[in-house]
């Protein structure tokens, strides 16, 4: 599994390859968008980026994995595939708030996975993802891909 760059102009995030990122990078630093004087400010890292442009346009890159692909398996099951593994994913259980007289409240909603096995058949523990969950974790990966 590869690496992308997040690229977030204003607030709208897009996914964009490590080579348009740094060609992005590479012209705001050194490139025909200096020599016009389009930029007005610049900070650059090893994973992160921030260009402000003068026309008031905010860009930030920053490094992230590459987003889950979800795939339709066998019997209507759906496989997200995440760091070169696959899992079969259930359906998402929606948040229900404790209620006066309730035995059970469900206070985030999730979704339920399982390692998918060679025929893409579940086996393994259930685990769940959930959108509270720390980026980069396989629940997360999992959870931000069915939720697109």
């Amino acid at each position: 599994m590869g690496k992308v760059y997040e690229r977030t102009e204003n607030g709208v995030t897009t996914h964009v390859s490590i080579r348009e990122a740094m060609a992005e990078v590479n012209d705001a630093m050194i490139g025909r968008v200096v020599r016009e004087r389009r930029v007005r400010r610049m900070s650059s890292g090893r994973t992160q980026h921030h260009i402000e442009y003068a026309d008031d346009r905010v860009v930030r890159l920053t490094l992230v994995d590459e987003p889950a692909k979800v795939e339709a398996g066998s019997h209507g099951r759906r496989i997200v595939t995440f760091k070169g593994k696959r899992y079969v994913v259930g359906e998402i259980t929606p948040a229900r708030p404790k209620a006066e007289g309730a035995c059970i409240s469900v206070p985030e909603a999730f979704v339920t996975y399982q390692s998918g096995g060679p025929l893409g058949l579940p086996s393994g523990p259930t685990r769940t993802g959930k959108g509270s969950m720390r980026p980069g974790t396989v629940g997360r990966a999992i959870w931000d891909a069915v939720n697109r």
